[in-house]
């Protein structure tokens, strides 16, 4: 056995539509990693446009094994499921495929997963660019040069690699995020042995399969350095890419709403963690759903309805009471052209 049969194999989880422009770039930038162990799984999830024809292409020019699965369109988790029932690996690294990895991404976090037996998931920053190549934000990891609030909680330290050790890690994640996404994580296997992502969400899933794992012990650790390069285009679909389309917008908030709901009803979450979840509840429901969504978008009605449940689930917050009081002395911009 080679010292390169030794180590983990990586699983590399590939769901794609409609992205045929972004994956021959995207195979590079896993093939450019400085771990040489992985495989390539790539889920076409129905895609319309000229995907297979470049899939097949990609698979003819492979020095690593690259498998395509293709299967009626049914959304990216739904996709991301698919690719883990087909993946090899003791580890897993879901990639986005208009997203670059940057060469020691694997290796890292690779050791990182050795090393420490404990540790389920470990994960990087990501630095921010358009597709240009301009930079607009270093880090994901700080904002306007003040650092992410998870980054205060209590770690062991091995090197540059931070084991997160807190009681309140869930907590944190309810409330503020680890900013572990899946294109900037390896993760072990075995962590979806028991479990798989809610299929019927478009957005929001990883962030609630987090706190789910969370709060059933799972272990976390990161870089504070960029290990992935996020592009940002008209066509991101994750929750960052909220701006001025508010059909849209609210499309991601009723999500973002109904996956707190589905955490606080079926995982098990202590005082803590469940005070959180309700504040944060009312909070998107009030300032996502209800504000961004509703009120901008026009319609009042619905945005009071918003207010009024939201100030039942979090009634300790004095802005969103006066929003609510002024929202009956004010009419909503849109209904004002």
């Amino acid at each position: 056995m080679s010292d390169l049969d030794r180590q983990p194999l990586v699983s590399v989880l590939l769901p794609t539509y409609n992205r045929a422009t972004f994956l021959e770039g995207a195979l590079a930038s896993i093939a450019a990693q400085t771990y040489a162990r992985w495989e390539v799984v790539i889920v076409d999830d129905g895609s319309t446009d000229d995907t297979p024809s470049v899939l097949d292409r990609i698979v003819k020019a492979a020095t690593r094994p690259v498998h395509v699965v293709r299967q009626a369109n049914a959304g990216a988790y739904a996709a991301r499921n698919t690719a883990l029932d087909h993946a090899s690996g003791q580890l897993v690294a879901f990639f986005d495929s208009d997203d670059l990895w940057l060469p020691h991404h694997l290796s890292d976090s690779v050791r990182a997963l050795v090393a420490h037996a404990d540790v389920d998931w470990v994960f990087g920053a990501c630095r921010i660019e358009d597709m240009a190549g301009r930079e607009l934000e270093p880090t994901t990891f700080a904002v306007k040069g003040h650092p992410r609030p998870f980054l205060s909680l209590n770690t062991r330290r091995d090197g540059p690699l931070a084991i997160i050790d807190d009681e309140h890690a869930t907590e944190m994640q309810i409330r503020h995020g680890l900013f572990c996404g899946l294109q900037n994580s390896v993760i072990r296997r075995s962590v979806f042995a028991a479990r798989r992502f809610w299929s019927d969400y478009l957005v929001v899933e990883d962030e609630m399969f987090v706190i789910r794992l969370l709060a059933e012990n799972g272990r976390f650790a990161y870089y504070d350095n960029p290990h992935v390069v996020y592009r940002v285009h008209g066509d991101n679909s994750s929750g960052s890419a909220v701006g001025q389309d508010t059909a849209r917008n609210r499309r991601i908030f009723e999500e973002m709403v109904r996956g707190l709901e589905r955490v606080g009803r079926e995982t098990a979450l202590d005082a803590r963690a469940r005070q959180a979840l309700a504040e944060r509840l009312g909070r998107e429901r009030f300032w996502g759903l209800g504000y961004s969504a509703h009120w901008l978008g026009g319609d009042a009605g619905r945005a009071r309805a918003q207010y009024r449940q939201a100030l039942a689930e979090w009634p300790w917050s004095a802005g969103m009471w006066k929003t609510f009081l002024l929202s009956y002395l004010r009419r909503p911009p849109a209904a004002s052209r």
